[in-house]
């Protein structure tokens, strides 16, 4: 086996169980995530670079990307202080799109250069819209985003289920075309109006609006991009609809969770969007996913309050803890 290959195969590691034992042996392991934080941060002398971590327990559903977050957000950013260059590491199962957007405009304001957002594992509807703001992203070998279409909690028997809006829309739209194409040939359209007539217009409207809002804040965040870049607006308009379109296609993704691998993701949306994908041995992979996996697992240990862990938020100076 050749000195390359062999490199490659040591840069490979097991991180998790290895992890596990340091935090069995009552080491904590803030200071380590501290130390790879701050690696990180040191590799790049030339172009200076600050990390925000922000990693979910997604298995809580109290995890979801809300409002609540701001104040620990604005802490861990008033941390950074002003960056030359920011990154976001992001896990997050989503949440609320009008948090996203503040998200993304949070970091901008501590930013001065480039935003990158790094996906370790997920970043998934809110968390994609997230993305969508950064001038890269950064992707490896399990990394995944999903579709963009927002999603509604509706009561189904007595359970809460999450539906896509776009459901709502369109089962509205069916029914009027039914309507329509009955009158057409002449039919008895009364059963298609019955059931036309059940859809609370209003609560449409709705699903119309939230839609439209997660179809704006991604178009304005990729559109202003290009036209920084010397792109004219009618271009750079149809080339974040490209974008905005692919990952508002419900028909297409079916589920709101699909899976979307750094490669269908370049494919369809790059030049638009800048996506790195990293290799797994690659050495800057390595360190990312070595603080995501000591992050989950700081998740996923008992809580010293009586009250589970929901997210970290964390940089070399501040780790904050969600608990709910």
């Amino acid at each position: 086996m050749s000195n390359s290959v062999l490199d490659k195969q040591m840069r490979r590691q097991t991180h998790l169980n290895s992890v596990i034992q340091e935090l069995q042996q009552a080491q904590l392991g803030n200071e380590a995530r501290k130390k790879l934080i701050m690696d990180f941060e040191a590799r790049d002398t030339l172009n200076p670079r600050r990390l925000l971590i922000y990693v979910a327990n997604i298995s809580n559903p109290n995890s979801a990307i809300n409002p609540n977050q701001t104040l620990l957000l604005a802490d861990a950013l008033a941390s950074i202080g002003q960056a030359p260059n920011l990154d976001l590491m992001i896990h997050t199962a989503g949440g609320s799109g009008e948090m996203a957007e503040k998200i993304v405009e949070m970091c901008r304001n501590h930013c001065t250069g480039e935003f990158r957002v790094i996906i370790p594992n997920l970043a998934k509807s809110a968390g994609t819209l997230i993305a969508l703001g950064a001038d890269k992203i950064i992707m490896g070998h399990c990394s995944e985003v999903g579709p963009i279409d927002p999603q509604i909690r509706i009561m189904v028997g007595n359970a809460p289920q999450m539906v896509s809006a776009w459901t709502f829309i369109h089962a509205r739209d069916e029914l009027a075309k039914k309507v329509n194409n009955a009158i057409a040939k002449k039919e008895d359209a009364t059963a298609h109006l019955q059931q036309l007539a059940t859809i609370d217009t209003v609560f449409v409207k709705h699903c119309e609006q939230i839609m439209e809002f997660a179809k704006k804040v991604g178009r304005k965040w990729i559109a202003g991009r290009l036209t920084a870049k010397s792109v004219n607006q009618s271009d750079a308009d149809n080339q974040a609809d490209k974008v905005i379109s692919f990952l508002c296609d419900v028909e297409q993704h079916i589920l709101h969770g699909r899976l979307i691998l750094a490669g269908e993701f370049k494919k369809h949306c790059c030049p638009p969007l800048e996506v790195e994908s990293l290799e797994e041995t690659d050495e800057l992979w390595q360190l990312l996913w070595q603080l995501y996996v000591r992050c989950e697992v700081f998740l996923m240990m008992p809580n010293p309050i009586p009250v589970p862990k929901a997210v970290l938020i964390e940089t070399s100076q501040v780790s904050l803890t969600v608990n709910g």
